[in-house]
């Protein structure tokens, strides 16, 4: 079984196949060929000289019973452009790699938040690679690591464990593999990267009400097709994100099985707030408790994943020893980018200061954060929309996907927010009313999906000092001195060393 688990679920795209034993091979055409490991999803559709490839999987919350092909069908639909993918792509939910074929063009597309990871390369030969880690690449063409980000894995902040270690805008260990983010494609014909999102027609000016009853929409649907299709797991926790998502459940909960893993010191309520929720609901709670990788265990994590994360490979362990290897989990990150958690003074957008918001004090990140505003404050001013919300949305997103990586030894993800319309309809909602820890649009969505999930408070605070903290901080009327006083503390951390 454990030969399984070796570079469970990826992919390499290039001009020839990797050697790898039982590994399935398919030709896009004489200059791109794919080979998968057999866990990965297959799609593939062709017609006349069009060919349209899946890598994982689609879920379609307007129809949610249909199948990969069924949605894979639309996009080679003539006249194929890449604007008609992206109006496809925007309406839909999944963890996917998309491989569009014509005579003239071939491009590749990912998922919203790019959860199913793409690096790629251009060899000596000026040919295009791909792959889901970006150690396979590096392995094939004989890249050696970048002592820029060798040094930047070293900061203190990671070290110390003060956050853990996550590669920041395309960067990866190496200097010739680029990762590519969200709301971009790739060109393989040329290997140039294109930025699609946001545009001037991505927002317009709508109600909350408006907002939650259409968000409410995609998201029972979308839980609902992955219901339908998968064996389906849900982390709980006392956060809002796995609420929400607990919430749009309600209509298939018996199909789902809930757990939660047990948590690290200072954070209990993980645990006991699903522990008395869950029964309220009718609903079994499993508890899979966290224990350490064996050696053969860790080897082949080790082997899958660039500069891994210990913690996720027990995390995944744990649940492979709890649950088996065949099944999909509901992840909830990334549902909270709405509430506008970032904030810096409009002139004091830059390279430094994006940097500084996560402390990355290091040279190198500060120079790659202004090259990534220099390309997306164009397309923000566009769509009118605040810089600091796409910079969670599409760089602090990188964290969700590592981690999504990590734990495809053991199990596939699903998350039901990794949706671009639904990011449209959730950041057409004035901001003064997203903005800061509040959880009014949040807790008002829960209630219209499902009220009795709010049965138990989210995220409640043990400690006279924790509770004051927190009744200031999802204040409003404070929030212009709390970010004040956050952007001010952040400053005097940073400068105290650059690297």
């Amino acid at each position: 079984m454990l030969s399984k688990l070796f570079r469970r679920r990826q992919f390499l795209l290039g001009p020839e196949y990797a050697s790898f034993d039982g590994w399935n091979r398919y030709k896009v055409n004489n200059d791109f060929l794919i080979t998968c490991h057999p866990d990965l999803e297959v799609s593939w559709i062709e017609k006349k000289n069009n060919r349209a490839i899946l890598l994982g999987y689609f879920l379609d919350p307007l129809n949610p019973q249909n199948t990969n092909k069924d949605i894979l069908e639309g996009f080679i639909e003539e006249p194929i452009s890449t604007n008609s993918i992206i109006s496809r792509l925007d309406l839909l939910c999944g963890r996917f790699v998309l491989i569009i074929a014509t005579e003239e063009n071939i491009w590749l597309f990912h998922d919203a938040c790019g959860l199913r990871q793409v690096h790629y390369c251009i060899d000596n030969n000026n040919k295009a690679w791909c792959a889901s880690q970006p150690n396979l690449l590096a392995e094939r063409l004989g890249f050696e690591y970048d002592e820029d980000m060798v040094s930047f894995r070293n900061l203190p902040l990671f070290i110390s464990g003060q956050d853990e270690f996550w590669f920041p805008c395309d960067l990866t260990p190496y200097k010739e593999i680029k990762y590519l983010l969200p709301n971009h494609y790739l060109d393989l014909r040329c290997g140039e990267v294109h930025r699609f999102w946001p545009k001037d027609s991505s927002f317009s000016d709508i109600s909350p009400d408006k907002s939650i009853n259409e968000v409410s929409k995609l998201l029972r649907n979308t839980i609902k097709a992955a219901a339908l299709r998968f064996d389906l797991k849900m982390g709980i926790s006392a956060g809002c994100d796995s609420r929400k998502s607990l919430a749009a459940a309600r209509e298939v909960r018996e199909r789902i099985t809930f757990y939660t893993h047990t948590p690290i010191k200072g954070q209990e309520a993980d645990i006991d707030i699903p522990s008395k929720l869950l029964p309220k609901l009718g609903l079994k709670h499993h508890i899979v408790d966290l224990q350490p990788m064996d050696e053969e265990f860790k080897k082949y994590f080790q082997i899958n994943n660039t500069w891994p994360r210990e913690r996720h490979g027990h995390i995944a362990y744990s649940f492979m020893k709890y649950f088996g290897t065949e099944c999909v989990v509901l992840n909830s990150n990334i549902s909270e980018y709405s509430g506008v958690w970032y904030w810096l003074p409009k002139s004091k957008i830059n390279g430094r200061n994006l940097a500084m918001l996560r402390l990355l004090n290091h040279r190198k990140i500060i120079e790659e954060m202004e090259k990534w505003i220099r390309d997306a404050r164009p397309a923000c001013e566009a769509a009118g929309m605040n810089i600091l919300v796409l910079y969670d949305l599409e760089l602090r997103s990188r964290w969700v996907s590592q981690a999504l990586a990590e734990y495809d030894i053991a199990f596939d993800t699903f998350n039901p927010f990794n949706n671009r319309h639904l990011f449209s309809l959730e950041l057409s909602v004035d901001e003064k009313i997203r903005q800061g820890r509040s959880l009014y649009l949040p807790k008002k969505l829960i209630k219209k999906m499902w009220p009795e999930v709010l049965s138990e408070p989210i995220n409640p605070e043990y400690g006279v000092i924790n509770k004051f903290k927190n009744f200031i901080l999802t204040r409003k009327f404070l929030f212009p001195i709390t970010r004040n006083i956050r952007y001010l503390r952040q400053k005097r951390l940073f400068n105290k060393t650059i690297v």
